[in-house]
């Protein structure tokens, strides 16, 4: 994504063949620091929290709205103060994410404990700071009844619900084939309880005098850019908080939660598969073996052609709906329905869990060009080597990611160039694979990945005994360090070596 001189987005721009973020020139950064390294924007984090806040705000005028990050999103503890600064409440599914989240200084009442299952421990201390807590087992009930009659306090807590999303039978974007419809895949995933369970519960919690229902909890996750999605999804939710609230005679909610999913602007999720890839890979292998008779040279020279011509990827090019679009799917249409269903939204406090939508397009990654091969024969294939690794990406390897990216230090220089954009592991480790570079791409140029800020730094791994890169945060022409470059002593820190092998002993013939 080579752009010349101009905005990029609110938090990159090009200038003089320069990428800059914020204020910063990128290559200054670099320069000064090495690389590899993760750029956050605080500014830009600040803007996409505001944006959330008016956007559900402006469709949600019967009761107050507060935005809850999901947390796992990027749990850098700098980037929590900054959300928690900002009035947020926060999004936790693990006891390490509620430390995070309780350190930031968020108000507890306005931290959301998600997940399945919850250890015993965790449910306790999470009723002992007075925090939410989201019902999404028939085992968990139990647990906070004891919890909150130990510590004596009183537990609030959610039910989750898994409704059918009957109405959007289009694929989910979960799946690399795209053969699996949405409804089908969001009824495999393990969060959300069924109807009869969630109804159960709560009359049980209705009986309680030490636990509290406060409402109602959903997060189905990202399977469709589409706001149709979000409309249909809205749909069936408020159909099962009415089946619910009709059950328990009449029960009105004082919360509700929609969790998150919403995509960011480039969107990479999954856009590395390209479903009509099998086809295409099946018809080349169909002809490889058919040109087999005419002998390797023209085999080779054949096959050559057709994968410079045809072989190509391309980062995303639809851009995903705006924050006020997803606000305005979800609010209008969670509100009527609602109505439909009987239940009284006045007063009602609506609760939003943007996790990717809020981090992705804050932050970039910086990487040096190490190395360049060009095979020419008996095909050709090109490969740009760059001093970062898949491993430290491992949230969008999942997902399969293909980030849009630039070559920082030339930004005017048109791509041309096909190549595989290699990481430095010894797995293939084809980071961004057959997509176009500048011509004259050469060892020491700087290569920028977009939209890294959620899921990516927090999931790194140490492969290879690497030392995971430190992470800048940058506000305006500032820069500060948010999280260290780690040291090989920091990789090997959790080793322990058994007594019986702490002495060197001769090996035994065999």
């Amino acid at each position: 994504m080579n752009k010349v001189e101009g905005r990029i987005d609110d938090c990159l721009s090009t200038r003089n063949g320069h990428l800059f973020i914020e204020q910063c020139d990128v290559i200054d950064i670099v320069n000064e620091l090495g690389s590899p390294l993760f750029v956050i924007s605080e500014d830009q984090l600040r803007r996409n929290i505001r944006r959330f806040q008016s956007g559900f705000e402006k469709g949600w005028t019967d009761g107050p709205v507060k935005i809850m990050p999901a947390a796992k999103a990027n749990w850098i503890s700098a980037v929590q103060k900054i959300i928690a600064s900002e009035g947020c409440g926060c999004d936790i599914y693990s006891p390490g994410e509620l430390s995070v989240a309780l350190n930031a200084g968020f108000d507890p009442q306005y931290i959301s404990v998600n997940g399945v299952p919850k250890d015993k421990e965790h449910i306790f201390r999470s009723i002992k700071e007075g925090a939410r807590v989201t019902i999404d087992s028939t085992e968990e009930i139990d647990v906070v009844e004891k919890a909150a009659g130990e510590l004596n306090k009183t537990a609030y807590v959610r039910l989750r619900l898994k409704p059918a999303i009957s109405g959007f039978i289009s694929h989910t974007d979960f799946s690399p084939t795209g053969y699996i419809p949405t409804d089908i895949a969001c009824f495999a995933y393990k969060g959300g309880l069924a109807l009869d369970q969630v109804i159960s519960i709560g009359k049980r919690i209705l009986k309680m005098n030490n636990v509290k229902l406060v409402g109602f909890h959903e997060h189905h996750g990202r399977h469709s850019r589409t706001t149709r999605f979000w409309e249909e999804q809205m749909k069936a939710y408020a159909r099962d908080i009415g089946v619910v609230c009709d059950a328990l005679g009449g029960f009105q909610p004082g919360e509700i939660d929609i969790g998150g999913g919403f995509a960011c602007p480039r969107d990479p999720f999954n856009a590395e598969t390209d479903y009509l890839e099998p086809y295409e890979l099946a018809f080349l292998h169909a002809l490889s073996k058919g040109l087999s008779i005419f002998g390797p040279a023209w085999r080779y020279k054949i096959l050559s052609k057709l994968i410079e011509l045809f072989l190509i990827c391309k980062p995303n090019q639809i851009v995903a709906p705006t924050i006020e679009a997803y606000a305005d799917a979800c609010t209008s249409t969670l509100k009527k329905e609602l109505s439909q269903h009987g239940v009284n939204i006045q007063g009602v406090m609506l609760q939003v869990e943007p996790g990717r939508s809020l981090h992705g397009d804050t932050a970039i990654h910086l990487s040096t060009v190490k190395n360049i091969k060009n095979m020419t024969s008996p095909i050709k294939w090109s490969h740009v080597i760059i001093d970062t690794t898949e491993f430290w990406f491992t949230g969008g390897r999942y997902e399969h990611h293909l980030h849009d990216y630039i070559v920082a230090n030339n930004t005017d220089a048109p791509l041309v160039k096909k190549v595989d954009i290699n990481g430095r592991s010894c797995y293939g480790d084809r980071l961004i694979p057959t997509v176009r570079v500048p011509g004259d791409i050469k060892v020491g140029d700087i290569l920028a990945i977009l939209d890294v800020g959620a899921y990516q730094e927090v999931s790194m791994s140490n492969f290879n005994a690497m030392p995971r890169p430190a992470t800048l945060l940058v506000s305006g022409d500032k820069i500060a360090t948010i999280r260290r470059k780690e040291t090989e002593d920091d990789v090997f820190r959790r080793d322990v070596i058994p007594d019986h092998l702490k002495e060197s002993k001769k090996a035994r013939a065999i």
